[in-house]
């Protein structure tokens, strides 16, 4: 028993040594650690976790950490869909990655979407957060996404936008980029696939409401944000009509389901 113990233990050590050399692949995974493998594979590489907690945007998810300051983001049906690395030495093929400044990250994939303070993301699937002196701390591979036309930077602007969504704009310029609203009623006009409705009046939008956490703040809100994190940013909320947390003179409002923002709508400042 005592020899095929260090048997095992022999053939790990080999295994942990190479994660010093494992690359970040953007839209793909880490190392061994792929986007899409279930949880028994990539504890397979990394061993069992030290922590694991509900993710607070998903309660059917979960966040576990391991050993080499890696955390995996795993769905109810045990799949890897995110991955945080904070491992010194972990970098990109071209030598991005952590310790890397704002500058060189720019240079080599431009300025990214804003994902809240101080982090951006990248279509391609990589992310990157920094810290106060600019460097990268963390990095996150996650699914690659497709551009859609009108989603911009996805910044969420309080009486203004969301992304290239504008409060003012006309509808024809949004049915020209997306096509007729799939569902309309009165004035409200959805597209359901792209968690977005508008409402219009007179050929006019609104205001823009969204139940997807792809836009932000730039103070890191969405939806899936708390209502604890809304009240630190915003404050005490002038109208709560329905539990809700509605800034009519920012330009903003803040729909709740529990204590979790499901629905974000921004319109024109009402003085």
């Amino acid at each position: 028993m005592t020899q095929r113990l260090f048997l095992v233990l022999l053939l790990l050590i080999p295994c942990l040594a190479s994660a010093q050399n494992w690359q970040l692949k953007p839209g793909s995974g880490y190392g061994p650690i792929l986007l899409n493998q279930s949880q028994a594979e990539a504890e397979a590489a990394l061993g069992t976790p030290i922590d694991s907690k509900t993710s607070e945007s998903d309660p059917e998810s979960s966040l576990k950490s391991y050993k080499g300051d890696i955390i995996l983001l795993i769905n109810g049906q045990k799949k890897v869909l995110g991955i945080t690395i904070r491992a010194a030495g972990a970098k990109m093929a071209g030598g991005l990655g952590i310790g890397s400044s704002v500058s060189q990250v720019q240079s080599a994939l431009g300025p990214g979407l804003r994902r809240g303070p101080q982090q951006v993301a990248y279509p391609n699937g990589i992310g990157f957060a920094y810290d106060a002196s600019g460097k990268v701390e963390r990095v996150f591979i996650f699914k690659a996404e497709a551009q859609s036309a009108l989603q911009g930077d996805r910044l969420i602007v309080a009486g203004k936008r969301c992304g290239d969504l504008k409060v003012g704009m006309t509808l024809a310029e949004v049915e020209s980029a997306w096509g007729a609203a799939p569902k309309k009623d009165g004035k409200n006009h959805s597209w359901p696939d792209k968690f977005v409705s508008l409402l219009v009046d007179n050929g006019q939008v609104l205001a823009i409401t969204i139940t997807t956490g792809d836009y932000i703040s730039p103070k890191g809100l969405k939806a899936g944000s708390s209502k604890a994190e809304v009240l630190k940013v915003y404050g005490k909320a002038p109208d709560t009509t329905g539990g809700n947390l509605i800034y009519p003179r920012r330009g903003i409002a803040f729909y709740l389901a529990g204590d979790s923002v499901s629905t974000i709508q921004v319109f024109a400042p009402i003085k």
